[in-house]
């Protein structure tokens, strides 16, 4: 009778406590559930009510991985407490606490999902169905059991055949895209226009700054046309963008925060594949150059989200959250992004995809991310203008622009020149990348058949007008940009540099015509500054107008939380349009940082009444 009584006591006590190989199944149940379950709420968000998901279409095999993995953790934490537990022959059920733990974590995923669902309303109702469900899973055991074991691997199937579909679905679209390629024309030079996001001119030696921040783009000049007052579109990417590809200014594109950019007008990269051009895209930006954004159309070969470490943990919800919290960015003085990406590796793809490419010219497009805040160069560029930042990876800016609990809109003066160090140091390194990617072209036997252009979708304030970063004003720090144009062979105007102000809204017009292409862009052709062309359009198609829509969700202070913003350039001024209908006018020429307001000057009435009527012409003509 007492071994009886023994055997039925062990019996209850093995119930209560599950074993290692059980734990782990459960662990990667749950985990690859979860990260199907984003995976379509993903689906449903992109496909049913068209939003922008910020993710390629590797999350289909890439979140319910990542939820194997996090979730094999706490799995994996349970079956090293559970010689603890049977030394202690500790009473509690065991598979009710981790069902607990597992199903939490997958509701908390889940429920973070939800547009502004305030975290700790997440954390409760997460922490509520986990233990109903705990307490479902732990009556039924043997059902559960005998449910996670012929399912697991479903799951896990799943995450193989999308990877399959996701890689070889790619690799067959362009593959028929390039099998419908006309022939390409005889003698045709390849382009690669460079974009490097968030770089103002300013801070280039190029332009006359005094730390030497770019010496590959001082030699380059050296065969280039360099112009001095380029002006983009738009104060931030996607617009700017848009309208580089698209010759339209940012206020004749839906493309905005939440709306990407539509089909209405052809791209360059359309123009050039449907010429036979090889088109390829390879950006850092995946916020606003993916190709959810529609910057892709008309690419054969387009490279946002890369296949890595980092991609992958950001590709489950519950994973970037808990790697963006401020607090615990604070706490490991790290500020960088799981799935940046520096430029070597951007190079890289690019000249991988180049090595596989034959007997065709190339249009490409490359993206460059590093100048962006946080700005995190890598050594020896992180030191290169200063000390480095004094607390590991940890940008004070960026806690201003995106942290509630930062506290304050203003940096102090120690912390601003660290970020105008870190800044500097960025466009250094940048600029070495674009050397080294020249070097390696010039060995290909590439570079002295390639146009090349560099620029930047929009520039960056530190301060100068009581704001930081971009996309909430219009002053010359955000939109004056950096703008090279190199020939194949150096011709006889290499080496000019022009002072007149353009727009970047001009470059799609200018491509065109140096890669012999019949086409048509809105805009003039550059070339009319260095090749003696004249301009065949009217005086409104040729002014710098740049544009921001109003933005919600900002400080008051911030000039584009007022309303839409225009700015144009006309005559040596300046003249600055706000959304509360308040008015700027600045000395283009000898106020570069736009400190010195003319508006309410007497002798100023008269070019103000001309810059209202030009706006209004530019803005309601139809190109």
């Amino acid at each position: 009778m007492p071994n009886l009584e023994s055997q039925i006591s062990n019996d209850k006590w093995s119930a209560l406590h599950l074993r290692p190989v059980e734990i782990l199944i459960m662990a990667a149940w749950f985990g690859l559930l979860t990260g199907l379950a984003e995976v379509a709420v993903k689906a449903v968000q992109k496909f049913g009510f068209g939003q922008i998901i910020n993710a390629g279409v590797d999350v289909a095999w890439m979140a319910p991985l990542a939820g194997l993995t996090f979730f094999l953790i706490p799995g994996l934490a349970f079956v090293v407490a559970a010689p603890i537990g049977a030394r202690l022959r500790a009473r509690f059920d065991a598979r009710r606490l981790a069902a607990f733990v597992l199903t939490f974590l997958g509701l908390l995923n889940l429920l973070l999902l939800i547009p502004r669902l305030q975290h700790y309303a997440v954390a409760l109702l997460a922490a509520g169905g986990a233990v109903q469900v705990s307490r479902l899973i732990s009556a039924r055991a043997k059902s559960f059991r005998q449910l996670t074991r012929r399912t697991v691997g479903w799951f896990a199937g799943w995450v193989v055949i999308a990877w399959v579909v996701a890689q070889s679905g790619q690799w067959m679209v362009e593959r028929n895209k390039m099998t419908k390629l006309p022939p390409a024309p005889p003698q045709a030079p390849n382009v690669l226009l460079i974009v490097l996001d968030t770089v103002r001119a300013h801070n280039l030696s190029l332009y006359g700054y005094e730390r030497a921040t770019t010496p590959n783009l001082e030699q380059l000049a050296s065969r280039s046309v360099v112009f001095e007052r380029a002006l983009s579109t738009a104060p931030w990417t996607l617009p700017s963008h848009a309208g580089m590809f698209t010759g339209r200014f940012a206020h004749e594109l839906l493309a905005n925060w939440n709306t990407p950019l539509d089909a209405t007008h052809p791209t360059l990269a359309e123009q050039f594949s449907g010429q036979g051009y090889l088109t390829a895209g390879f950006v850092a930006n995946t916020g606003y150059c993916s190709a959810e954004q529609g910057l892709n159309r008309g690419f054969i070969h387009y490279e946002d989200y890369r296949v890595s470490r980092g991609q992958l943990a950001s590709s489950l919800t519950l994973i970037r959250v808990i790697a963006d919290n401020f607090r615990l960015r604070r706490l490991f003085n790290n500020d960088e992004h799981l799935n940046r990406q520096s430029a070597d590796v951007v190079s890289g793809k690019f000249l991988r995809w180049l090595s596989a490419q034959r007997a065709r010219p190339f249009f490409v497009f490359l993206n460059y991310y590093d100048a962006h805040e946080p700005y995190l160069p890598p050594a020896p560029f992180d030191r290169k203008f200063g000390p480095g930042r004094r607390q590991g990876k940890h940008s004070a800016l960026h806690h201003l622009n995106w942290n509630p609990a930062f506290g304050r809109r203003t940096l102090t003066s120690p912390e601003l020149q660290e970020e105008v160090d870190a800044y500097d140091g960025a466009i250094a390194y940048l600029d070495q990348q674009l050397g080294r990617l020249f070097a390696e072209l010039r060995e290909r036997g590439v570079y002295d058949n390639t146009v090349i252009i560099i620029t930047s979708d929009h520039g960056e304030e530190f301060g100068e007008h009581g704001v930081y970063d971009h996309g909430n004003s219009l002053y010359l720090p955000s939109v004056h940009v950096p703008l090279l144009i190199s020939f194949p062979a150096p011709p006889a105007w290499g080496g000019r540099r022009v002072a007149e102000p353009v727009t970047l809204r001009d470059l799609p017009a200018t491509v065109v015509e140096l890669a012999g292409l019949q086409a048509r862009f809105p805009g003039q052709s550059l070339a009319r500054y260095w090749a003696g062309i004249e301009a065949s359009r009217g005086e409104a198609e040729s002014l710098a107008l740049s544009s921001v829509r109003q933005v919600t969700g900002q400080p008051e202070s911030f000039p584009a939380s007022k309303g839409d913003m225009h700015a144009l350039v006309y005559e040596g001024r300046r003249y600055i349009r706000n959304g509360d209908g308040s008015e700027e006018l600045y000395d283009f020429e000898k106020d570069p940082w736009e400190r010195h307001n003319l508006a309410s000057q007497d002798d100023s009435r008269p070019l103000l009444d001309r810059f209202r009527i030009l706006l209004g012409q530019t803005l309601k003509a139809e190109f």
